[in-house]
């Protein structure tokens, strides 16, 4: 049954307008990295699922962060981050990185192969792209920030991405031209 929250406006407060945004971003499949920065203002990774294109002349990619992440401001202040976007196997370190795992240390970079990059940038090992960036622009947009980068370095590895929603991880499966 499908939810109106513009039907009856007397009826829906900011809460159940929330709660029902919510619900539908949930339903939108979204690739899932983790944005690492190290440097002066310390290290720092935390697993995102809102990377996306912003241009290919020059490359670009935009990242959105909350605020509140310990990680917002070191990673302007250092000037250069990676976007290390992951397969299905690496669902375990997307939790680590989200701080929800429980089992280990929040941000636990033991739980992965992680190699300096020719900036001094980290870079995981086995993501299945990896990009090195520079902060061209950051944008206050509600709860979050918008950090736009501009891609200095790409890697590709051949393998599926890890894709999150309804509110769990899971992976791609192609459809055939029938269906």
């Amino acid at each position: 049954m499908a939810q109106d929250m513009y039907g009856d406006e007397t009826h829906t407060d900011q809460a159940e307008a929330r709660a029902l945004f919510l619900e539908a971003m949930s339903r939108v499949a979204a690739p899932v990295g983790i944005v690492v920065t190290n440097g002066p203002a310390g290290r720092y990774g935390i697993t995102v699922s809102s990377v996306v294109s912003v241009s290919a002349d020059p490359p670009m990619v935009l990242a959105c962060i909350n605020q509140r992440s310990p990680i917002a401001g070191p990673l302007a202040a250092n000037r250069l981050y990676t976007v290390n976007m992951l397969s299905p196997a690496q669902a375990e370190m997307a939790e680590r990185f989200a701080g929800r795992d429980g089992r280990y240390p929040a941000y636990d970079f033991g739980c992965g192969a992680w190699q300096a990059g020719t900036q001094g940038e980290i870079c995981l090992d086995d993501a299945i792209a990896t990009l090195t960036c520079t902060p061209e622009q950051v944008v206050q947009a509600g709860t979050h920030v918008i950090v736009i980068g501009r891609v200095l370095r790409t890697v590709v590895r051949d393998a599926s991405a890890l894709l999150y929603c309804r509110r769990e991880f899971c992976r791609p499966v192609g459809l055939s031209a029938s269906a």
